[in-house]
């Protein structure tokens, strides 16, 4: 097991400067004199010097030299961890974070003193937290001991389970700047719902690992992604968001990884992919069951190295957390063959799932009603809002609702344009012939054949409890087939 020393260059500490430009390496520096005095004893293997900024690099290049020039047998590199803002301790935290668990099976000695006190601060929650192979340690100047050279220091502190990103999360809650969920005036959250925004905000300061989120069209799998993203360190770069299922292999390749202009018929410039688009920030795959083996195999390549190819192009490495999200038994694709395990397995590190409308307690869905006549109201600029009479209320409150909230959305959308009136009551025979067919369908109040269609189809997928995925195989269709025709009027 090797033993890793990891410290920050400390930018005013390790170096001189003469009225601000750069003299020379400061031999009595933190990292010079801990190589000096304390690298040998405490049986140290590697030292990886972190930088925060592309800007430093020249100053980490230099104090590379100077200390490879005096131990030329010493294993020491620098790399760069990128932050925005060296002060944001969500942010510094993070970065931190998912350092220290990509070199989890080594042990780790953590040279405090280099950094701004954020930056110790991150390292000190890390260290107490995540359960590692970690110590912190720090120097203290030789005027300052008996014998007068620099001695160094363990810093021997409590170890806690407690989550502390859920305490900074509280104190930026008491604060007002970073709201645990989306604005109520715009985004109704049931008590189901905001279980999974409660985890959403926790999978969200975990930088290093993607997401797969789980629920059948009209949940509200986007906004929950766009919501990991806002609460994520990563809120300040883009996010970006996909549809695989519409588009055909070819051009979901080139809308994923981009292309050179000449490589293929058609390419007649040069075109950014959405990962490059969303570099730094959040890639939103909605419908990922639906993509390609081919394409499994390359988006698999891309999430284990960081590295995407742009068609006609060379290798570019990518920095971007991957949200995808299904409505498809990924389970069930597995074992037919349709969907790789490895792909599903790297997928899904993280799982959130969004109930369909029709789980959700009667209350919750009549709140829900309520909410969104009222949201609707405010959008169409009505002077009034929809009253819905008692029957109407239950026969939506029957109604399984296979597009979930945004179907609901879309029908208060319509009745507000349709029905006519300066305070409008909402009676059943207002409402499309759907949504007045409960239990068995009904099919004489029609005789096309759409309509015979669809009534059976809402008949079988009242018979398999509202479930579409097995009400599509039941009915020998696949899922986006059945929606479309359950939403067609």
């Amino acid at each position: 097991m090797a033993h890793l020393l990891v410290s920050w260059l400390a930018r005013k500490n390790d170096f001189r400067f003469i009225e601000g430009k750069f003299d020379k390496v400061n031999p009595t520096g933190p990292n010079s004199q801990f190589h000096e005095y304390f690298f040998l004893e405490n049986g140290l293997d590697e030292h990886v010097l972190l930088y925060s900024t592309a800007k430093d690099e020249p100053l980490a290049e230099r104090l590379l030299a100077h200390l490879l020039g005096k131990f030329p047998k010493r294993n020491i590199r620098i790399e760069l961890l990128p932050l925005v803002n060296v002060i944001d301790l969500a942010e510094v935290k993070t970065k931190v974070e998912t350092w220290l668990l990509q070199h989890k099976g080594q042990e780790l000695t953590i040279f405090f003193s280099p950094g701004t006190p954020i930056m110790q601060l991150a390292w000190y929650v890390c260290h107490t937290t995540l359960g590692l192979r970690t110590r912190l340690v720090q120097t203290q100047e030789g005027k300052f001991s008996p014998d007068g050279l620099p001695a160094l220091m363990r810093l021997d502190v409590e170890r806690s389970a407690t989550p502390v990103t859920a305490i900074i999360r509280e104190q930026q809650l008491k604060s007002g700047s970073s709201p645990l969920i989306p604005d109520e005036d715009t985004h109704f959250l049931s008590d189901s719902l905001h279980t999974v925004y409660q985890r959403a905000s926790q999978v969200a300061q975990t930088d290093n690992v993607t997401v797969l989120i789980r629920g059948e069209s009209g949940t509200g799998k986007e906004r929950l992604a766009q919501f990991v993203h806002e609460q994520s360190v990563r809120n300040k770069a883009p996010f970006r968001a996909l549809n695989c299922a519409a588009l055909t292999d070819t051009l979901l390749e080139s809308r994923l990884f981009g292309h050179k202009k000449g490589s293929f018929t058609g390419a007649d410039q040069n075109a950014e992919g959405e990962f490059k688009a969303a570099e730094g920030g959040t890639l939103f795959l909605d419908e990922i069951g639906d993509i390609s083996p081919a394409l499994q195999v390359t988006l698999l390549r891309v999430l284990q190295s960081d590295e995407i190819q742009p068609i006609g192009g060379k290798p570019q490495k990518v920095n971007v957390r991957v949200i995808a999200a299904t409505h498809a038994q990924l389970e069930e694709r597995c074992e037919q063959g349709l969907f790789r395990w490895d792909l599903y397995f790297r997928l899904a590190v993280a799982e959130l799932e969004l109930p369909s409308l029709r789980e959700w307690p009667s209350k919750e869905r009549e709140a829900l009603i309520d909410h969104l006549v009222k949201r609707q109201q405010k959008s169409l600029q009505k002077a009034q809002p929809l009253r819905l009479t008692a029957a109407t209320r239950k026969l939506l409150l029957d109604h399984p609702f296979p597009g979930n909230v945004r179907e609901l959305e879309n029908l208060l959308t319509k009745l507000y344009i349709f029905v006519p009136g300066d305070n409008p009551a909402v009676r059943p025979q207002d409402l499309p012939v759907r949504y007045r067919q409960t239990g068995a369908a009904n099919t004489s109040t029609s005789l096309l054949m759409r309509d015979a269609e669809r009534a059976h189809a809402v008949r079988v997928l009242n018979l398999c409890g509202g479930v579409k995925a097995k009400a599509a195989k039941a009915l020998g269709l696949d899922v986006r087939t059945l929606t479309s025709m359950l939403l067609s009027d």
